[in-house]
């Protein structure tokens, strides 16, 4: 599958949350949020916009953010989630918009 990773400079909603909750970098969130988006089919290396050996080592950085086993290899020339792995980051998900809800509701303008 190909997908295409928001522009460089711009996070969305799903990398701020993944920032937040793995604590990991923007471009690392990136790639996390590119794998999430696949919901389980395999992310052809290419498809990051990174080389190669940039993807293996992002991808080696958040396999100890993430529970062990959350992401699998086809043959080095892909990744995808497992179901742990979007079952976490469904929950990471799921606890940021309950977090940005109640800021929002307790902000100053409201």
């Amino acid at each position: 599958m190909h997908f295409r990773p928001a522009a460089n400079d711009v996070l969305v909603a799903e990398d701020l949350a993944f920032v937040q909750w793995f604590g990991v970098s923007a471009g690392r969130a990136r790639v996390l949020s590119m794998l999430w988006r696949a919901q389980g089919e395999i992310v052809s290396a290419s498809c990051f916009g990174l080389s190669r050996r940039s993807v293996y080592v992002y991808v080696s950085e958040l396999r100890t953010a993430l529970d062990p086993g959350a992401i699998r290899t086809r043959s080095k020339s892909g990744y995808a989630l497992t179901q742990s792995g979007l079952n976490e980051c469904r929950a990471a998900l799921g606890a940021m918009h309950r977090w940005w809800s109640a800021a929002e509701s307790r902000s100053i303008a409201a």
